[in-house]
């Protein structure tokens, strides 16, 4: 392990289905993090049973230990001083990775109300309420949220609700991304 590999940052990024993840993704790699889809990691992995979810074959039931040395794998080729993975839908997968990693990292989920989360998805895939009401519930069962909710609002470091503007939510992540890991965010940011 090197210094820089020891200092680097980890921000985990988990929700409810059209929150926000992607969009605090996109944001975060913007102020320079290494933006990882978690379906990267799970496509190169051989354990588990192959699945096909929204289009792409991934892995479901997979050895934690091959995907936690993969996405150290995978994270150890970025050049910045923090990585950012979206989108865990499994909490004691986050929790492991979370207590994995060699430098300061942190659990943001995120969540919004289900009428905003309808109304995003319909204007995003341009459709009617009430087929993106289905979608979202269909997502929300498949990663068992409701399940799920109670053992992520204990291991979760920032529970953010998306319910405002894009410019508080970014905001929001901006002091996430700081608190994560002052020294690396102060030097490359100054």
């Amino acid at each position: 392990m090197t210094a820089l590999t020891a200092r680097r940052g980890l921000i985990l990024l988990a929700g409810t289905s059209e929150s926000g993840k992607s969009t605090a993704g996109i944001h975060l790699a913007q102020r320079g993090a290494q933006r990882i889809k978690i379906r990267t990691i799970l496509l190169a992995l051989t354990s588990g049973t192959e699945v096909r979810h929204e289009g792409v074959s991934t892995r479901e039931g997979f050895d934690t230990d091959e995907f936690l040395s993969a996405l150290h794998e995978h994270a150890r080729t970025g050049a910045a001083g923090m990585a950012v993975v979206e989108s865990f839908i499994d909490a004691e997968l986050a929790h492991a990775t979370k207590a994995s990693w060699p430098g300061p990292g942190a659990i943001v989920f995120i969540t919004a109300a289900e009428p905003l989360r309808v109304n995003r998805l319909a204007v995003a895939i341009n459709t009617d309420h009430t087929a993106a009401r289905t979608l979202i519930k269909a997502k929300d069962a498949r990663k068992r949220v409701n399940e799920q909710l109670p053992r992520w609002r204990q291991i979760a470091d920032y529970w953010i609700d998306n319910r405002h503007d894009l410019a508080h939510f970014t905001a929001t992540l901006d002091d996430v991304y700081a608190a994560t890991c002052p020294s690396i965010t102060r030097t490359e940011h100054s």
